[in-house]
């Protein structure tokens, strides 16, 4: 297994949060390449991270890194992904007074390959947690663990590599389309809807934040939805316009 971690601009705090997690969790530094935009980021890069961490060069734009990570792999290799800003991986518990509460793992590497472990088994590639980092109220109204069409975070998962699954058509929102691939190419993936990936990626500086993001989330909802209408649909927020993994099974009884 490789771990593949893509950073643009934030050399400053990736040693002190998504390598931290890593290390901490018991994986060598030479598991991990970080992929970079440029010569002159590398530079800034190696002066700031583990030595032994391999720092490759790729290209700039998330649908462009991403596209160069999954052709960078070989075809069926165990690929860990993570953005370059998660916190910690924290779990559902009941605490003493019988209240869901959320706490890190202790066990990273465990869970880490029970998703590999579990793709296998159901003849699935990709392997995600669940998205809403910060409630557990929605976490423990899930089940443990699900096989069918879900939206598994694009800032940790993994994959059994496959360039057909990954394949992206729009500049953000690749994690929808690559949800949305592993179902019709496989079926589902699994999602361990117990635990979750922390971030604050809003608030952090570098990465996403420094492109147009609000024009090519834009671009990207309009893409995937004239791409894929029947799996897919629009929710409104107070501040947006998401799209969301419809349900099938509600339209399975609708029809």
């Amino acid at each position: 297994m490789k771990i593949c971690i893509p950073s643009f601009n934030r050399y400053e705090t990736i040693q002190d949060k998504s390598i931290k997690v890593l290390l901490n969790a018991g994986y060598k530094p030479q598991e991990i390449d970080v992929f970079v935009a440029n010569e002159e980021q590398l530079i800034k890069y190696r002066e700031k991270i583990d030595k032994d961490i391999s720092i490759i060069i790729a290209v700039k734009g998330l649908k462009e890194v991403r596209e160069f990570i999954f052709n960078y792999y070989d075809e069926g290799e165990k690929l860990l992904c993570l953005d370059d800003d998660i916190e910690a991986v924290r779990e559902l518990y009941k605490n003493e007074e019988d209240k869901s509460r959320l706490r890190p793992v202790d066990n990273l590497k465990e869970i880490v390959d029970k998703g590999f472990d579990l793709c296998e088994k159901h003849s699935l590639k990709l392997w995600g947690l669940y998205p809403t980092p910060n409630n557990a109220f929605f976490m423990e109204n899930q089940k443990e663990i699900s096989f069918d069409y879900k939206f598994i975070i694009g800032n940790f998962f993994g994959c059994i590599n496959c360039k057909d699954m990954n394949k992206i058509s729009a500049p953000e929102l690749d994690d929808y389309e690559r949800s949305i691939r592993s179902y019709l190419l496989y079926g589902g993936s699994v999602r361990m809807n117990h635990i979750a990936p922390k971030t604050n990626f809003k608030k952090n500086s570098g990465g996403l934040q420094e492109t147009n993001r609000d024009e090519n989330f834009k671009i990207s909802r309009d893409i995937l939805m004239n791409t894929y209408p029947e799996l897919l649909y629009l929710k409104k927020r107070k501040t947006d316009t998401n799209p969301i993994l419809k349900d099938l099974r509600k339209s399975v009884k609708k029809n």
